[in-house]
């Protein structure tokens, strides 16, 4: 006998709720036994009993989805749009603790669903890896993609960034019509994406920056037009390869951003004031988050909240009441002392921590955490690139930790920081307890780390009672 659709639709919903428990169950038991937050696995169980869970999940959320890519800024923009959106009276289903694969997605859906599989959120918000964003198009079909900037970063799994920014350009191409594109009109190479795509494209940068370099750093990356191939021209430079440039060859030029940081003054690791323009309302706005980049940040985020109808009253409130993501500038008391936690992971994204460091004085305790893992990329040598010349002069006491660590003492060495203030401690507890015995009662040890030693530190850090789970924050 021929099976009716409904027939059909009931096997399916049965399925997607078998996997969907059969998720719950895996995050449940992996955060009791202390194993993690639960945040990949399950939705590898998942996707192997329901291949297109990720997708029947997110088709129930009245307020369609929206994805974050690009190499850094990713958790900290998507963690601000989610306190904006909440600000707005909306409930977002969100990967916040950054598991940004597939897998990743479907977990948070799964968690955030009840055991039909419907979610209880209005809205996906979803922080995406660079090369899994045409696979996250294709199966989630977002309504809003933001993408906040590419850095060089893996090279061993992204390849060099034309190639990325290609299969970037296919994802973008292949949103609905009625979709809309957020891009950072800092960034020549991110700005030059969506020329195929059907959607409504739109930009966000700065404007009004005073703490501009003199010129681009030796490590900036696209510093090319993508058009002719001409050297870009460059009237003022922001960090790396960002700032207001325009291009010899062809007259291609920055795009005029719609949301713009028309003024911006630094505070360290404070944070910074901003004043922010937008096509309906201006603003002063205290961002408790260092560094120009995280203005960027900022601005991607109001930008996303914008053109998902939010207004300036649910932006105020998202950037008040923001609480930092892990790993993203994090302050967390221990014996005494403060760690202040700082994801640093690829020449940018370290040369912009040094330079916030650069404005803490010198006579500084750091730790540096350096890692090869396959999340990490087991090329190391892209610290290099990073000019620790500027970092050397900072601290009385640098502990160098990590799979990696004699690498990163002997950077720091050829940096020019004298071995006589440098300790190497691979072991990741053993680096802990001997950069908060090289610091003072009240002072702050900066715990410069990357990616898989962030997760590596965070854990500890839960395990020896001084930070909550990561499942446990928010």
């Amino acid at each position: 006998m021929k099976s009716r659709p409904s027939d059909y639709n009931i096997r399916m919903d049965m399925r997607l709720a078998a996997a969907v428990a059969a998720g719950k169950a895996v995050t449940w038991l992996s955060r009791r036994l202390g194993a993690g937050a639960g945040s990949n696995f399950p939705g590898k169980v998942i996707l192997r009993l329901h291949a297109d869970a990720p997708q029947a999940m997110a088709s129930r959320l009245p307020g369609g989805c929206v994805l974050v890519s690009g190499t850094n800024g990713k958790t900290t923009t998507s963690n601000l749009l989610s306190g904006m959106l909440r600000a707005g009276g909306r409930l977002p289903v969100h990967n916040r603790v950054g598991a940004n694969l597939i897998t990743g997605i479907t977990a948070a859906l799964a968690q955030a669903s009840d055991l039909r599989g419907a979610p209880r959120g209005d809205i996906g918000l979803f922080e995406v890896d660079e090369a899994t964003l045409p696979a996250a198009v294709e199966r989630l079909r977002p309504r809003l993609v933001i993408v906040t900037n590419l850095f060089r970063d893996q090279l061993d799994r992204y390849g060099e960034l034309e190639s990325l920014a290609r299969r970037m350009d296919a994802a973008l191409a292949g949103l609905n019509p009625g979709a809309d594109v957020l891009l950072n009109a800092d960034d020549p190479l991110v700005s030059s994406l969506g020329r195929d795509t059907r959607a409504t494209v739109h930009y966000y940068g700065i404007e009004g920056a005073r703490d501009t370099e003199k010129a681009l750093r030796h490590a900036a990356d696209s510093k090319h037009c993508r058009e002719c191939g001409s050297p870009l021209a460059f009237d003022a430079h922001y960090f790396a390869h960002m700032g207001r440039y325009s291009c010899p060859g062809c007259g291609r030029s920055r795009p005029a951003p719609e949301f713009a940081a028309s003024r911006v003054e630094l505070r360290g690791t404070a944070g910074s004031r901003v004043t922010v323009v937008t096509p309906g309302w201006s603003a002063d706005l205290f961002l408790g988050l260092p560094g120009l980049y995280n203005v960027h940040n900022l601005l991607a985020a109001l930008g996303g909240a914008q053109l998902l109808g939010l207004g300036e009253e649910a932006v105020r409130g998202g950037v008040e009441g923001y609480s930092t993501a892990f790993g993203r500038g994090e302050r967390i008391p221990i014996d005494g002392r403060t760690l202040f936690l700082v994801l640093s992971k690829n020449p940018t994204g370290f040369n912009e921590v040094i330079r916030t460091l650069r404005g803490e004085g010198e006579g500084l305790v750091v730790l540096a955490a350096l890692n090869d893992r396959i999340a990490d990329g087991r090329d190391v040598s892209w610290i290099w690139d990073v000019d620790f010349e500027e970092l050397a002069p900072l601290p009385r006491r640098l502990v160098a930790a990590g799979t990696r660590a004699w690498d990163m003492a002997l950077r720091m060495k050829y940096a020019g920081l004298d071995t006589s203030r440098l300790e190497v401690r691979g072991d990741l507890r053993e680096a802990l307890r001997a950069a908060l015995a090289a610091a003072e009662e009240g002072e702050t040890v900066y715990a410069l780390t990357t990616y898989t030693a962030t997760l590596e530190l965070r854990r500890l850090l839960t395990r020896l009672g001084a930070a909550p789970g990561l499942w446990e924050e928010g």
